[in-house]
């Protein structure tokens, strides 16, 4: 039975000062994602816990769940929890193609009560009052914690984890056109050279990321005078990581664009946004029951 520490515990060694603590503010609303890879767990990403309408979410990357949605699982501790409810993601490129406009998400409604009562004991939903929705935000430094698989041990059944929390800025005058995106709905942040961490706030080298796809990107304000815990806003969903002339930079999606999204999608009663217009026409593949889609597979699986 696989085992993870709980999001209060994650960051229990790590030294206690500002952006700690907005680190573990941040992780009581970040969940990770795994499947079993031969034989053994495997991490395959992040995503961030929302709640709107009295309705229950978690969002992600949409290549995240691409390919192995229905045996896609989170640990509650003991056990593994494939979560039920309905999954929205936008659509892939066709093969050979690449996607144009960049939009990589994916948004879950949960539907079983027993899962989000489970979850409610171990982390927080966010609101909208926590969400950035202003192309002007608080600082250009931003934070953004997630799941690296370079940092995932699975054995003997066991799973030990950690998150790493990534302090990065906003790319000065990137092209933006050149890729087809527009900063309206898309951060670039600068992922070439050293780091800081809440665990290392010295320069230095980042792991390997991958993982940290469908982890949310932060603006915590000024953490060093004011709240770390209360200040931070959810800026984006973390994506993909880009190469631009040999300068690596991380993409996100903005959170205007994904409330857009679940509002088309998922019928909420938010406002529509007068910033971003997303057309989701023919741009979103629905799977309207995942829990029968899940017990089909599972059927499959064993016959």
């Amino acid at each position: 039975m696989a085992a993870t520490p709980t999001p209060s515990s994650l960051l229990q060694e790590v030294k206690a000062h500002p952006l700690s603590i907005a680190t573990a503010a941040i992780l009581r609303s970040t969940i990770q994602f795994f499947y079993t890879r031969k034989g053994r767990i495997a991490a395959c990403g992040s995503g961030v816990l929302l709640t709107v309408d009295n309705r229950f979410f978690v969002v992600t990357a949409a290549h995240v769940l691409a390919g192995q949605a229905y045996t896609t699982f989170v640990i509650l501790p003991p056990n593994e929890v494939t979560l039920a409810g309905t999954l929205l993601t936008t659509s892939p490129p066709p093969p050979g193609r690449r996607q144009d406009d960049k939009i990589d998400l994916a948004v879950l409604e949960l539907t079983d009560e027993g899962q989000i009562a489970r979850l409610q004991e171990s982390y927080q939903f966010l609101t909208l009052n926590e969400l950035s929705t202003s192309p002007r935000h608080l600082t250009d430094v931003y934070l953004s914690v997630g799941f690296p698989a370079a940092k995932t041990r699975s054995f003997n059944g066991h799973v030990k984890t950690a998150p790493y929390p990534l302090q990065v800025q906003q790319t000065k005058e990137f092209d933006y056109a050149g890729l087809r995106l527009h900063p309206g709905t898309h951060l670039v942040l600068d992922f070439t050279g050293d780091v800081l961490s809440a665990a290392n706030p010295q320069p230095h080298r980042r792991p390997k990321m991958e993982g940290i796809s469908g982890s949310g990107l932060w603006d915590t304000g000024n953490f060093l005078l004011g709240d770390p815990a209360h200040e931070r806003k959810l800026v984006g969903i973390v994506t993909e990581e880009l190469t631009v002339r040999r300068h690596k930079h991380l993409l996100v999606t903005r959170t205007t664009v994904l409330l857009e999204f679940m509002r088309q999608s998922f019928k909420l009663n938010i406002p529509v946004s007068t910033t971003v217009k997303v057309n989701l026409g023919r741009g979103l593949q629905r799977l309207t029951d995942w829990q029968a889609k899940q017990a089909a597979a599972a059927a499959t699986t064993s016959a």
